[in-house]
């Protein structure tokens, strides 16, 4: 036996005629005897008028209700006396034979009974409502309490009689069964039928019949009905559940077993009773239907629960069976260790005593739980907690590896508990007084379950029998799935109370703006330092829940919790990660917490001097140099000096990294302080730095920047030919990659071509001097280099080029032509548009040209006077013809070219001479070839006249028909074009004149009723106007410029 569920009572004693049957009325009791008599017991402090048994209706169910309460209070095993019914009347003749059975309604005051048929009757006067004629022989009969349907069993047939609240039954309807039934109860509108060898559940409807299983070997059927729709079928000593379709409702919760075969069951929730043959057997109707109790009632053969109470009888004495009070079967539970049990049972508590429920439920959780932790069923313990109202921190104290955070919850729990057992230790000890009886037995079951607790609910390990590390790891578990169901709403609440904190500083910030600056500082400290409560309880969880994460080696969990919002304390954590090897962990929680510099600092560690830590990590190459570029890259806005403090160590290391790092970084660091820094640590790397950065931020692009890049290509480029001369191998033509670059930075970067100009070296890099000469337009100084120095012509010519076509765009295209321009266009520069006459001064007249480019060299000033300087040409002679350039694109429009006649022609004495003079000077060393190539591959782009006058005089005419065939050829062609235009537009010009004659011609005529289109007045001899669409007006009307002739004619 588990505990006490009910009290038997003994009512009625010694009766002098055999009971048949009982029923409960209210505080009465209805006994069925074997002759056919019924009598009416009560309590004997059951008081009515004149000693009548009768109860009258008009004293109102609610007095009848009260009583009965006040009776079922008064009656205690231990008061024999008033436990006693006394009959109070007898019924002589209430039927013919033996009432073998009755059912009081107590909501219709009817009684319902079964001799030789079954009899309904009024109560409490016993009037005869109806005697249903063809239920005689009957063996049983089944009432439907929420339709008001009876149904009688008779031999093989079955009788369904309707009760609408008037005084009689209706047939409804007679059905045919297999068999004789043995037990029946209603299932909505079936009925399920215990026959001889089975059970049948019939649709009252349709009569339509559904097998459920067969009964048992040797016991009778047996059918309960319970509250839910589901029925109790017996079968020997088992008893299975059902639906009201047959189907198993508990199939994967066991059957009920009772003792023995049950010769009766009734329902009285929580509970269910068997009659037995020596005792009545009480078992739980939750899984597993445990035993709770058996009562020592032999022979009993009725046995009866209504909502009026439960009562058992043998053949001649009755007994009370009394529910122990809900309270007192809970304290039975709890102190027997049947914890589910006694939770179940505080369900069923009254509402009115909702606090002393939840009292009473919180203490069975903590007792439940504190068993089944030291029971090491740590999942259960911890869903028992979580039903609790313990806090956090008391249930920590389960894990003493979990090393909790330095906040005030845990502070003050400390000082609490210890002030406590002070207080209880130096408390004398009073004497025992007598203390006043509590008003219910459910205040004393309180106060027994709550007494058995440790003081202010505090826990403790088992200390006895300590877990092994299997054990704590599975309790770390269990402690993880805690954790993680409380978290959501202590994160939430934690982040709402942040939010409330921010927005109530900044409205304190806001009215108290003129606070002197020393207040202010005071305050700010005040609102960092003082956290919430809510606060406090999420950094304790967070804190455990990450060490019981790594534990439990759920690391991936534990860094995603890290890598999203969480308040885990870096104190607390930090030992333990270090002491465990959590190194990946603990830079997410250092990362978390903004502890950028310790996080780099044990990266750096870990990768220099891994062997220093308690647990050496077993990959150190993972917390490298890139391991550092990947944390800061992650960061945003971070500090630029910790950028450089740790970019330092990983400069030494892996230079690539720490380029990446620099140019990766968002937003990027400015380059004058990166550059600053290499200059300082690694100065070969600067030149890589820059380029990095103009490729992936052109934003960041300066003239500073290009004028730097320029400097480091040279200072390298410097470097590279001091070592090559010194090796004797170095080649002014021959092009290292740093050259290259430097090459392509002079001609497409902006920077000081000044300054490093005055860097090159004199005796080389003529190609780096001839692109900063172009660059500050000293062309000609620029083509002595490229035709004398470097003796590459092609490269004189492209240079030539590209100036021509910076100057003037449109006319050049993609084929190396000259596209076709209107008359008078020109290139606006005129030192781009003679650079082809400078070049070819500078190939007749060598000598004159390396003497200025000596000059200048020594100087490091050009001179200005060969800069950019027209050859003077002659003035044209009379009579020559002007070319008319009307092809779009022609370079040279309007230029007059003279005939090689009339040049000859036309050239002064003093010319001839000066030429002649010219020829003999410059003949020596001067390249002809290339300026009679010039000539004839860009003749469309110089003065043909002038570059004539510049050649030598012993220049023959066979070498220079290359250039003058397409010369004349154009010329010609721009005479013919110019001479058919002239005729197309002197055409135009007659077609004109004949339409304005045509249009002369036209005659208005003008009558008398014509009138002016703007006055509307006949015109009649007046002067008038006509305008070209014929509308005629007034000559006045027309000088006036405010009038507006009407459309029409």
């Amino acid at each position: 036996m588990v505990h006490n569920a009910f009290d038997a009572v003994q009512i009625i004693k010694d009766s002098t005629v055999k009971i048949e049957s009982i029923g409960l009325w209210g505080p009465r009791l209805l006994v069925g005897c074997m002759d056919g008599s019924l009598r009416i017991y009560a309590p004997d402090s059951l008081l009515d008028d004149g000693g009548d048994y009768g109860y009258s209706r008009q004293q109102g169910e609610e007095e009848e209700k009260e009583k009965e309460q006040q009776q079922q209070l008064t009656l205690k095993p231990s008061s024999s006396r008033q436990s006693l019914y006394v009959l109070r009347d007898t019924r002589i003749g209430f039927s013919k034979k033996a009432v073998v059975a009755m059912d009081v309604l107590q909501s219709r005051s009817l009684l319902i009974s079964l001799s030789d048929a079954v009899s309904v009757h009024t109560l409490p006067d016993f009037d005869v409502v109806a005697h249903l004629t063809k239920s005689k022989g009957a063996s049983m009969y089944a009432w439907d309490e929420e339709r008001g349907m009876l149904c009688v069993a008779k031999a093989k047939r079955l009788f369904l009689y309707r009760y609408d609240g008037s005084r009689d039954f209706t047939e409804v309807k007679e059905l045919p069964v297999l068999d004789v039934v043995k037990s029946m109860a209603w299932c909505g509108e079936s009925l399920c039928l215990g026959i001889r060898r089975e059970y049948v559940i019939m649709n009252t409807v349709t009569g339509a019949t559904v097998d459920v299983f067969p009964c048992g070997r040797f016991a009778a059927p047996l059918v309960v009905s319970l509250n839910n729709d589901e029925l109790l079928l017996g079968k020997d000593n088992i008893g299975v559940f059902v639906d009201h379709n047959g189907k198993l409702t508990h199939s994967n919760e066991g059957n009920l077993s009772w003792s023995e075969a049950p010769g009766g069951i009734v329902i009285y929730a929580p509970y269910t009773l068997a009659r037995l043959s020596r005792f009545i057997e009480v078992r739980s109707l939750r899984p597993p239907y445990g035993l709770v109790q058996t009562l020592p009632l032999r022979e009993v053969e009725l046995l009866l629960a209504t909502d009026a109470g439960l009562v058992a009888a043998t053949t001649h004495s009755v007994y009370r069976l009394l529910p122990v009070p809900i309270g007192v079967q809970v304290v039975q539970l709890a102190a027997s260790g049947n914890y589910n049990d006694a939770l179940a049972l505080c369900k069923l508590l009254p509402p009115e005593d909702a606090a002393l429920r939840a009292a009473k439920e919180d203490a069975i959780h903590i007792r439940y739980g504190q068993y089944l932790f030291d029971e090491k069923e740590y999942s259960a313990a911890m869903d028992h907690f979580a039903a609790s109202s313990l806090d956090l921190t008391t249930i920590l104290r389960l894990f003493p590896s979990i090393k909790l955070p330095a906040v005030g919850i845990i502070y003050n729990k400390e000082i609490g508990n210890s002030t406590e057992l002070a207080e209880s230790e130096s408390e004398p000890e009073e004497p025992a007084t007598e203390k006043p009886v509590a008003s219910s037995s459910s205040d004393h079951a309180a106060d027994s379950v709550e007494s058995t607790l440790p003081p202010n609910n505090t826990l403790s390990p088992n200390e006895a029998n300590p877990p092994d590390a299997r054990e704590t790891k599975i309790a770390l578990g269990a402690l993880v799935t805690f954790s993680m169901k409380k978290r959501g709403a202590v994160i939430e609440k934690a982040e709402a109370e942040d939010t409330e904190a921010t927005v109530a500083a900044m409205v304190a910030g806001a009215q108290h703006r003129r606070v002197k600056s020393s207040e202010k500082v005071l305050l700010q400290e005040i609102g960092t330092d003082t956290l919430t409560f809510a606060r406090e309880l999420a950094i304790v969880l967070d804190t455990a829940l990450i060490q019981a994460l790594l534990a439990t080696d759920n690391l991936t969990t534990a860094l995603q919790l890290l890598s999203g919002p969480n308040f885990a304390d870096v104190g607390a954590c930090e030992d333990v990660m270090l002491a465990g090897g959590y190194y990946r962990e603990l830079l997410q929680l250092y990362k978390c917490n903004h502890d950028h510099r310790p996080a780099l600092l044990l990266l750096n560690r870990l990768a220099e001097h891994p062997e220093s830590f308690p647990v050496p990590p077993k990959d150190p190459t993972q917390f490298g140099s890139k391991a550092i570029v990947d944390y800061l890259q992650s960061l945003e806005g971070v500090e630029h000096s910790l950028v450089m403090d740790c970019s330092t160590w990983i400069l030494k290391n892996n230079p690539e990294d720490a380029l990446k790092l620099f140019i990766t970084l968002d937003p990027p660091l400015p380059p004058a302080l990166v550059l600053s820094h290499l200059k300082e640590n690694e100065p070969h790397l600067q030149m890589c730095y820059l380029e990095q950065v103009m490729q992936h931020h052109p934003e960041l692009n300066s003239l500073d920047l290009q004028n730097e890049l320029v400097q480091l290509y040279l200072s390298k480029v410097l470097e590279e030919r001091s070592d090559l001369n010194s090796q004797g191998k170095w080649d002014e033509r021959q092009h290292s990659e740093v050259r290259q670059k430097l090459l392509a930075a002079l001609e497409s970067s902006s920077y000081n071509a000044e300054r490093v100009l005055q860097r090159l070296p004199v005796n080389g890099l003529y190609e780096e001097r001839a692109f900063l000469l172009g660059r500050m337009r000293q062309h000609r100084l620029a083509l002595t280099l490229y035709a004398h120095k470097l003796h590459e012509s092609e490269r004189a010519l492209a240079y030539c080029d590209r100036v021509f076509q910076s100057s003037s765009p449109g006319l050049w295209n993609s084929t190396n032509t000259l596209s076709p321009l209107a008359p008078g266009s020109q290139p606006k520069d005129p030192a781009a548009a003679n650079i082809y006459l400078t070049l070819l001064d500078v190939y007749l007249k060598p000598q004159a040209a390396i003497n200025e480019f000596d000059r200048s060299i020594a100087s490091l000033a050009p001179l200005r006077g060969f800069v950019n300087q027209r050859t003077n040409v002659p003035p044209r002679m009379k009579g020559t013809k002007k070319i008319a350039q009307i092809e779009e694109g022609a370079y040279y429009s309007g230029q007059s070219v003279s005939s090689e006649s009339a040049v000859d022609s036309g050239r002064s004495e003093g010319e001839a001479e000066t030429l002649e003079q010219q020829s003999t000077v410059s003949a020596e060393g001067i390249m002809l070839e290339e300026a009679l190539g010039l000539l004839s591959s860009r003749w469309e782009r110089l003065d043909g006249a002038q570059a004539l006058r510049m050649l030598p005089s012993d220049t023959k005419l066979q070498q220079l028909i290359p250039f003058l065939e397409p010369l004349l050829r154009k010329s010609s062609e721009a005479h013919r074009n110019a001479a058919v235009i002239k005729n197309l537009r002197r055409t135009e010009s007659l077609q004109v004149q004949e339409e304005r004659m045509q249009a002369r011609k036209r005659m208005v005529k003008v009558t008398s009723d014509r009138t002016c289109s703007i006055c509307h007045k006949r015109i009649g001899s007046s002067v008038f106007a006509v305008y070209p669409n014929g509308t005629l007006v007034h000559f006045v009307c027309f000088r006036d410029p405010q009038s507006k002739p009407a459309a029409g004619p």
